[in-house]
């Protein structure tokens, strides 16, 4: 077996030293970058398939719980809670959304650019398929979301009724969080000019047995 040549191990000493330790750190950022969106696109596979939502990040089909119609349950007992669980079938993902209820019937909005926005929201899947199921109190309910237009009857007293919810004395800790969010809503409309259009990027839903 031949001996290397200094000449050899020379050149090699050269590039060690060249792409030591330069090329070593961008090593490094490639690989730290590489398992930050690893663990971000494993993360977001488990939770996509997890049985409902977790904390606020979305889920996948709500699968736990009693079937029981929506009719069946007290909504005016169940309004003293602040939220349920929302599936959209159409999407097969899920959510935890703020509700409130109007004469014994639960409402849902999203408040900001929900409709041909910057960003894809949920109530923009809602189109084309409406079809939802909720979860509370441990308790499955099928339905469907029916628009409510702004100006109407329907649309001014649903709307009072939430921000009585989370905006009144007894809104606790969904008032002061009602309050940021109301500005970053109002900043969020101005930046996107939806501000100046005829109809609000608001949307408002009431929840109907299917």
């Amino acid at each position: 077996m031949k001996s290397p040549r200094i000449s050899d191990i020379t050149r090699k000493e050269d590039i060690i030293k060249k792409t030591t330790p330069r090329s070593s750190w961008i090593v490094r950022i490639f690989a730290i970058v590489g398992l930050f969106f690893g663990a971000l696109a494993l993360g977001a596979f488990i939770l996509s398939r997890a049985d409902g939502p977790t904390f606020v990040f979305a889920g996948g089909p709500m699968i736990s719980g009693t079937q029981v119609g929506l009719t069946d349950v007290d909504w005016v007992a169940l309004d003293e809670l602040h939220e349920f669980e929302v599936e959209i079938v159409g999407a097969a993902t899920s959510r935890t959304l703020w509700f409130s209820t109007f004469e014994g019937v639960p409402y849902i909005a999203c408040d900001l650019d929900c409709i041909g926005g910057l960003l894809t929201r949920w109530p923009q899947q809602i189109e084309h398929d409406d079809r939802v199921v909720v979860r509370i109190d441990k308790k499955l309910m099928k339905g469907r979301l029916i628009h409510v237009r702004h100006g109407t009857a329907e649309y001014k007293a649903a709307r009072a009724a939430r921000e009585l919810k989370y905006s009144g004395d007894e809104g606790g800790r969904a008032a002061s969080e009602t309050a940021a969010h109301s500005t970053v809503v109002g900043v969020g409309e101005v930046l996107t000019g939806r501000s100046k259009r005829k109809e609000p990027g608001d949307r408002l839903f009431r929840v109907v047995p299917r």
